[in-house]
């Protein structure tokens, strides 16, 4: 693969993210987040955030791998073992991980959050730095594995679903830190709600690999629902930015 192509496919696996991060930022009406922060928290979440819950899942996969060695003589784990795999990857791991290493965005812009509704600003930005790196890697293999078409394809699902996703889960973790920092709430439920949010996607994008065999029209069926759930969460989020935004008080 030469630099030109290198290029294009990074262009293509960040620009949906950088356009969806620049909605959140905009859906503030009143004292708008300045741009160099916003932005600051996304390449955040696409440098450091995934290296490090690359790396945790990493120890994480490799511990849960060595401890099942321990149910071996159960029949039915043995039987189920692969979608077994799948559903702790996916709505276990991933997720507690993730969503923990994503929150490293918020901190690196925290003096700016004055208002509620910051912390989901910065948050959101965070998640789509992280989705922006990880979709690269994704494309890259598709492109590698399959051609072009299997690129556009994996490109354009990636970027209307899991790029939304990881922005808005971790949009709720923003908010957790927002309302802590003005004493209204507490950041760790911020945070599990982002967990159960980007858990119960991973369930939704998994049924095909948990229910393989079936017929090829049922896996349009995950990943028109995966979809839904992106934009309904991005939809959530921005009605919440909306919800706290507040002209500011004067005298």
């Amino acid at each position: 693969m030469d630099l030109l192509s290198l290029s294009i496919i990074s262009l293509i696996a960040f620009l949906p993210s950088l356009i969806y991060m620049a909605l959140i930022r905009n859906t503030e009406r009143y004292e708008r987040e300045p741009w160099f922060a916003v932005v600051r928290s996304f390449f955040a979440g696409a440098s450091l955030g995934i290296v490090l819950a690359a790396t945790l899942e990493f120890v994480a996969t490799n511990f849960y791998a060595s401890s099942f060695t321990l149910l071996r003589e159960y029949e039915f784990i043995a039987r189920y073992r692969k979608s077994i795999d799948a559903i702790v990857l996916a709505a276990v791991i991933a997720p507690f991980i993730e969503e923990a290493t994503k929150a490293y965005g918020i901190f690196t812009s925290r003096r700016y959050v004055d208002e509620i509704e910051d912390g989901m600003v910065y948050g959101a930005s965070s998640g789509f730095g992280f989705a922006a790196t990880e979709n690269l890697f994704y494309e890259i293999a598709a492109l590698l594995r399959g051609g072009v078409v299997s690129w556009l394809m994996v490109s354009i699902i990636r970027s209307l679903s899991s790029a939304l996703l990881h922005g808005s889960a971790t949009a709720m973790t923003g908010l957790g830190y927002s309302l802590k920092k003005f004493k209204k709430g507490s950041l760790l439920k911020g945070y599990l709600i982002a967990v159960s949010m980007h858990s119960s996607f991973n369930l939704i994008a998994s049924i095909p690999i948990i229910l393989k065999g079936m017929h090829e029209l049922f896996y349009l069926v995950p990943l028109i629902l995966a979809i839904l759930y992106g934009v309904m969460a991005f939809a959530h989020i921005r009605k919440k930015i909306r919800y706290y935004d507040r002209p500011p008080r004067r005298g």
